[in-house]
């Protein structure tokens, strides 16, 4: 069940103050070859998967007990308390916040007596109490690609509009490597999606500096997906975030730092073990991904729904 990124009129639920539902919930100077076709790379069309479970936008309250509630972050943090009235008629709920990368929706002001939550870009610091916690992933064509020969050292291609953007291009400049490196003006405003693959599927390794409001970014997952290797900025430019990739991957074996000052010597290190580096890590990638479908099954047996 996702709730609609903009909050649906109330239908006569009655607005009470959050505190009433304050209860802790629980439980890259040789320029690299170019790309080859992405036919080549591509095996078939990119698409979501479907699964057999019914989608249903609002609350369900026909045959059910229980629901997977989706809830976009951003647009629902103000209306918590008209989101625990609605799930009371529920016997288990897990709920997953999305979409929140302000961390805007605190899930302590949600209430329900059995429910367990998912937290995609929680934040530094915080006790979510259990929760399991999640990034941003990657878009649905990088779980589509074939292997590339890898001829570029270093790969980055992205938005530079924040200061820890400025210092990773900055920091590029000084590394002595083969390397494809294109800064753009903003979101969606570079490389088309199909070229961007190929080059990061051509990459040994793929710098991730942070986002705006969190260390996270799909850049990281999409290195992992293609085999390369990420180094993961642990600070963003919104509040001090150093230990967020330890708390969303508290084993991860990919290289994780503070200071750009250190990025040439992180990437020098990494090239030096590739591809045993990038065996290990997407060994680990691998893992992880099935972790979170167990988890998903430990959740739901735990609330009852199995």
């Amino acid at each position: 069940m996702l709730l609609p990124p903009a909050p649906p009129q109330r239908n006569g639920l009655q607005k009470s103050a959050d505190s009433s539902h304050d209860q802790r919930r629980r439980p890259l100077t040789r320029q690299p070859v170019g790309p080859k076709p992405l036919g080549s790379v591509v095996r078939q069309p990119a698409l979501p998967h479907r699964v057999g479970v019914p989608e249903v936008s609002g609350y369900p309250s026909i045959n059910v007990d229980g629901c997977v509630l989706i809830i976009p972050g951003r647009y629902w943090h103000e209306r918590c308390n008209e989101i625990s009235e609605a799930i009371s008629r529920y016997e288990w709920v897990l709920a997953i916040r999305a979409g929140d990368e302000d961390n805007l929706l605190d899930p302590y002001k949600v209430y329900h007596p059995n429910i367990r939550w998912w937290v995609q870009t929680p934040l530094a610091g915080k006790d979510y109490d259990g929760a399991r916690l999640f990034g941003v992933g990657y878009p649905p064509h990088f779980n589509q690609l074939k292997r590339q020969d890898r001829d570029t050292d270093v790969f980055l291609a992205g938005q530079n509009t924040n200061p820890r953007r400025r210092q990773c291009f900055t920091a590029l400049e000084k590394v002595k490597a083969t390397k494809m490196v294109e800064p753009t003006p903003g979101f969606t405003k570079g490389m088309a999606p199909d070229e961007y693959a190929l080059w990061m599927c051509a990459a040994k390794v793929a710098p991730c500096p942070s986002g705006p409001k969190t260390p996270d970014t799909f850049r990281l997952y999409e290195a992992l997906e293609a085999h390369t290797v990420p180094i993961a900025d642990d600070i963003t430019p919104a509040y001090q975030s150093a230990g967020y990739w330890r708390a969303v991957f508290p084993d991860a074996p990919f290289p994780i730092f503070t200071s750009y000052a250190n990025l040439p010597g992180y990437i020098s290190d990494q090239l030096e073990q590739w591809p045993v580096n990038a065996n290990r890590i997407t060994a680990y990638w691998m893992h992880q991904k099935r972790q979170y479908t167990l988890w998903l099954r430990e959740d739901l047996e735990a609330l009852g729904a199995l």
